[in-house]
This record gives structure tokens, C-alpha cells and sequence, in this order.
């Protein structure tokens, strides 16, 4: 790139040069790409949110601020000389590179169909969908879709699954985050949507339920409605950590659930005896001991974030249900999610993935505090469970 010595420690770009701008632009995508990370392996971590909210803001500023900088006198050699060619690396390289392998990466074995319906809520309520949330103004905004959800059905084929779990059912659902907006309206409809549909086997919940003190209220009335033929469970997400945990976890034992915070139990589902885990970590502590639960079991885990498949596959997780990331909440055409809190960063923004005999789904969740949704519908999963015909536990 051409570039002129104004003088000693003094370094610019040659406007004259039309090459310039366009290394200057994949350098700044680098940039973007470098502190993006940063604020969401941050986001990933127990830290308190005001200060995540404040790192946000200054990577923001950080990255807009990029080609003034670039540009003006007052950048250093050191930047050129290092940060600059990092950058540039980052830009012409490694995002490129990471992003034609997502969109390339083949479905994991363990996902045999997976079908979608999407139900427009915005058509059927119109404002009445809004409600009165602090951050409602944000659901007017051009292409937001966060009324429009997908009830998506899995079918997956999971290693070592007990015969008589064949054709298991589970409803997942994850990311509530009641605070107004939307409406109890929507939440209903969507309800009533679930309730429709077949009795699950199981329903799971995987955290974040609620964003003030108040709308605790909606827990009972809301969750309680669903029903299942083997049973409830739930763990809390980290929202749920700022608004009274002992209190949500009352208003979901009341709601008919059991609780499994960071523990495990032993379980008969389906006649079959299991090991069903609750991981709420980082967040709450400490992480789920497993030293005395039973081996040679099926594993099956709740765990708020993605963040815990390595965990999950150091300690012979076969199910991993999760929510957490929402999907990025906002995905860009080819290049999918960009803000992900997760310490992974996009990694396991959403859908099915497979290591190790471990089977992890990451679901969109229904809400989010901020309801701004763009190329990212709400979610609520329906997932059959099969056992692989090369299974030895099949042919048993």
C-alpha cells in the first residue's frame, strides 16, 4: 500500500491512490472483526453488566473511529508497522476464510430432517403485539422480525440412545426474557400455537425468563400451561441471576417444573433410567459435580449456554439443549451472526452440532431484553430423537 513519511513518528496514507481505500476497507473489516471478538468471549464471561455495557460502548467507538485514525496524521509506525498489517490479515484472510467454511460446513450426522414454520404475529395483534417494554421503540424499526416465529422440528439421530426412547419427544423453549415487550398477547399466541401441536414427552426450558421483578408474574401463568407426558424440567439463565433466583425458581416448581439449577438427578423416562444435568454456568456456581452420578447411563443436559459442549463432552454428555445466543439476534446475508456472547464467539451461534458422541442444539430463544431481531426469527423447537441403525444399543 502507498503510504508518505510526513516525518519522523508521522505516517499516512497517499489519498491520491485509489488502492489505498480499498486495503484500508478490508483493514478496517479486520479491525471490526478483532474487537468484535473481544466483546463476545467478554459476554460469555460472569463479569457485571454495566461494565459490559460500557466495553460495548468503547468498541463502538473504537471501530467507527477506525479510518480517521487510519487516515490522520497522528498515526504511530507501531500501528502501521504491527496493528495495521494484523488488521489487513484479518480482513483479506481469516474473516473470508471463516466465513466460506460456515457456509460450506455439511449438517452434523445426528440431524436427519428439520422443517419450519414461521407464524407472523405482527399480521394477527399489530401494535397490540408491542406491549409496553422499556426498548419497545425498537420493534418499529425497518425489517425488524422479532414477532415473527419459527417453530422449528427436529429430527435427530443421537449416539447410544436407550431403545425405548425411540421417537422421543421434546419441546425446547429458551429466552423468554419477559419485560414487557412483546405483549402477554404474543406470548399467549404462541402458547396457544404449542398447546396445539402433540403432547411432548418432555418440555425443557433453558433459562433467562425474566428482566424486572414484576413480570415474575407471568411465569406460572404462561409456563404452567404446558404440559408433558414424562416430565418438566428447567434451569435459570444470567438474566435470571439479577431478579431474584429463589423466587423464579419457586414460580417454576409452582408452574410444575423440576428445577435442576446446577445438579443432576437420576431419572426413569420412558421406563429407562438417565442422568439429567442443569448447567447454569458461568453464571452461577458452582458448575454441576458429577463424580457421584450413575455411569453407562444416558446423559442428557440442560445448559443455558453453548458455551458448555467441551464440558459437556469431558463428561459423557450424550444431549445438550441450550439457548443463550439468540441466534445473533442480527445476521447479514452469507456472513450470518456478528455480535454472539458466547467466549466461542459465532462458533455455535445456533442449530445442531456433533463431537465426540456429544450432540448439542443452540436454539434462537423466544425474546430477548433488546427486541431487535434482523434475518433472526424467535424460535421454539420441537425435537424427535432417534437412535443411529449402526447404534449397537439399537440392535441390543
Amino acid at each position: 500500500m502507498t503510504t508518505v513519511f510526513a516525518g519522523v513518528g508521522d505516517l499516512r496514507f497517499d489519498t491520491g491512490q485509489p488502492s489505498a481505500y480499498l486495503f484500508l476497507l478490508a483493514a478496517w473489516v479486520g479491525h471490526a472483526c478483532i474487537w468484535t471478538a473481544t466483546l463476545n468471549h467478554l459476554y460469555g464471561l460472569p463479569i457485571r453488566k454495566p461494565i459490559l455495557k460500557l466495553y460495548r460502548l468503547f468498541v463502538a467507538i473504537v471501530i467507527l473511529a477506525f479510518p480517521a485514525v487510519m487516515i490522520g496524521w497522528f498515526t504511530s509506525p507501531l500501528v502501521m508497522c504491527c496493528y495495521y498489517p494484523l488488521c489487513l490479515g484479518f480482513g483479506l484472510f481469516v474473516f473470508p476464510t471463516i466465513t466460506v467454511y460456515r457456509v460450506l460446513r455439511t449438517p452434523p450426522p445426528a440431524l436427519l430432517t428439520q422443517k419450519t414454520e414461521t407464524l407472523d404475529l405482527w399480521q394477527q395483534f399489530g401494535d397490540a403485539a408491542i406491549g409496553d417494554g422499556k426498548h419497545r421503540w425498537a420493534t418499529r424499526l425497518p425489517f425488524n422480525c422479532v414477532f415473527r416465529v419459527d417453530f422449528t422440528e427436529l429430527t435427530l439421530a443421537v449416539p447410544k440412545l436407550p431403545p425405548a426412547w425411540e421417537g422421543l419427544s421434546i419441546l425446547l423453549l429458551s429466552d423468554l426474557h419477559f419485560h414487557g415487550t412483546p405483549s402477554r398477547a404474543f406470548f399467549d399466541a404462541v402458547f396457544d400455537k404449542m398447546l396445539a401441536g402433540p403432547q411432548p414427552d418432555l418440555v425443557i426450558l433453558a433459562g433467562d425468563f425474566v428482566d424486572t421483578d414484576e413480570h415474575h408474574a407471568w411465569v406460572e401463568p404462561l409456563l404452567g400451561r404446558l404440559t408433558a407426558k414424562e416430565g418438566k424440567y428447567a434451569i435459570l439463565g444470567n438474566h435470571d441471576k439479577h431478579h431474584d433466583p429463589e423466587r423464579l425458581q419457586k414460580d417454576l416448581t409452582d408452574a410444575g417444573y423440576v428445577v435442576l439449577r446446577n445438579g443432576w438427578r437420576d431419572a426413569t423416562i420412558r421406563g429407562e433410567r438417565c442422568v439429567l444435568i442443569g448447567h447454569e454456568g458461568p453464571w452461577f456456581r458452582p458448575e454441576p459435580d458429577l463424580s457421584q452420578a450413575p455411569t453407562g447411563l444416558f446423559r442428557l443436559c440442560i445448559s443455558h449456554t453453548p458455551d458448555n459442549f467441551y464440558w459437556g463432552q469431558q463428561n459423557g454428555v450424550n444431549l445438550m439443549l441450550c439457548g443463550h445466543v439468540h441466534g445473533g439476534q442480527i445476521r447479514v446475508p452469507v456472513i450470518g451472526s456478528i455480535f454472539v456472547p458466547s467466549v466461542y464467539g459465532r462458533r455455535f451461534d445456533m442449530g445442531v452440532f456433533e463431537q465426540n458422541e456429544t450432540v448439542m442444539v443452540v436454539g434462537r430463544g423466544l425474546s430477548g431484553k433488546e427486541p431487535l431481531r434482523f434475518r433472526c426469527h424467535p424460535q421454539v423447537m420441537r425435537i424427535t430423537l432417534q437412535a443411529r441403525p449402526t447404534d449397537p444399543g439399537v440392535l441390543a
